[in-house]
């Protein structure tokens, strides 16, 4: 069981981060600048790791770079395409983390850093569509009864 309260107040979401690995920390740099100066993503952590991994029907071994980039939903599409034009590697690991839950002030520099507004409000009955009408949540389901067993009214027959 965690210490930690499930649902602290002061967090909101999303924010998503972005892994990829890079064969050096220098390509890992350059690619990172580059998608850093497009805004693409607010930051980004390089980590050297040793990976292991299976390719072209055998195990391979190399010190990679991996790249955790930090950013909001509507960059990652665009975040994805850079990654994959400037990936020196033949099948580049790309993958979208959903983080539901974040400091808010942290989200608030995300937003503001990659798209210049403050992020999106979340929570019950703030979300509403394009004419302006809010959007009502659908009922939770209930208890499903159990079904009816109906007799026969008919006479009981006898043997």
């Amino acid at each position: 069981m965690s210490p930690y309260p499930p649902d602290p107040v002061e967090a909101r979401g999303p924010m998503r981060l972005v892994l990829t690995t890079y064969p050096s920390r220098a390509v890992a740099e350059e690619e990172v600048e580059r998608i850093v100066a497009a805004r693409l993503a607010a930051c980004a952590h390089l980590l050297p790791i040793r990976a292991v991994y299976w390719w072209k029907e055998r195990i391979e071994r190399s010190e990679e770079c991996a790249v955790l980039f930090k950013t909001v939903p509507k960059r990652v599409g665009a975040l994805f395409r850079a990654i994959e034009r400037g990936h020196p590697y033949e099948v580049p690991e790309i993958v979208e983390i959903d983080l539901p839950r974040v400091h808010p002030g942290y989200l608030d520099y995300l937003s503001e850093t990659l798209t210049g507004e403050p992020p999106a409000p979340m929570g019950r009955g703030e979300l509403t569509r394009p004419e302006g009408r809010p959007v009502r949540e659908a009922p939770r389901p209930g208890r499903t009864p159990a079904p009816r067993h109906h007799r026969s009214r008919g006479r009981r027959r006898s043997r």
